[in-house]
């Protein structure tokens, strides 16, 4: 069922059954076994990004029906957001699965793309995504320096409670929520318990969309090598 929350945001529930999400689990379990993944821990004040990942080019290679949802959820997203998408040019980005574990967390961001799908694959204690739809009042140049001031004064707790009004979804099996995630501050709480949070990211960008900083930004979110302390979307 389809759940509409904001004009924003929205979520499905039960979009995968419990055996599908059973094999995916079981099949991301055997690939790490196998396969070494990144540990990425970028300190942030309020809350920091604390997680690993499987990124979209080892997806294409080992999970192919990671590659058949992301084909089958673009004209659900276009038709929720109202927007003409298409794929994302960067095969490092399209599709991802984090890993999250106990004590892991994500820092408050917005997306570099214009619509991003998150698909839970477990339930696990803790570990909610919190959501200010149509949070961010974004400049035409939105990797700007005025654009980093804009957004950082509007991360301010106090006035995100008193401006932005807040979603929050915990982790739950086969749910999947859909946002426009350059417009919707977003975060994940830390987990909780002793399981790890596993959920996949489908992106999808407008037509012509180019990020200044890309190489920054990959490097930031998907390496665990040195990388500046701020949120390379601002780098100038």
């Amino acid at each position: 069922m389809m759940l509409l929350y904001s004009e924003q945001v929205w979520a499905v529930d039960s979009f995968l059954t419990p055996d599908d999400c059973h094999r995916l689990l079981l099949s991301i379990e055997g690939y790490r076994k196998t396969h070494a993944l990144p540990q990425i821990h970028r300190p942030s004040r309020e809350r920091s990004l604390r997680y690993s990942v499987i990124n979209g080019r080892q997806i294409a290679e080992s999970f192919p029906e990671l590659l058949e949802i992301y084909r089958r959820l673009k004209p659900l997203a276009e038709e929720k957001s109202g927007l003409a998408l298409d794929f994302m040019k960067n095969d490092l980005v399209g599709i991802n699965i984090n890993i999250t574990a106990p004590g892991g967390e994500y820092r408050w961001h917005y997306d570099r793309n214009a619509v991003t799908a998150i698909l839970y694959l477990n339930t696990v204690l803790g570990g909610d995504t919190e959501v200010y739809p149509g949070y961010r009042f974004r400049l035409r140049n939105k990797h700007s320096r005025v654009q980093k001031l804009l957004d950082g004064l509007l991360l301010r707790p106090w006035l995100r409670r008193r401006l932005g009004k807040e979603f929050t979804f915990a982790p739950q099996a086969g749910k999947i929520l859909l946002m426009r995630g350059e417009d919707c501050l977003h975060s994940v709480r830390a987990v909780q318990g002793s399981e790890d949070r596993i959920n996949v990211i489908f992106s999808y960008e407008r037509p012509g969309d180019r990020n200044p900083h890309e190489k920054e930004l990959d490097a930031y979110l998907y390496t665990s090598e040195a990388a500046p302390e701020s949120d390379p979307n601002y780098l100038a």
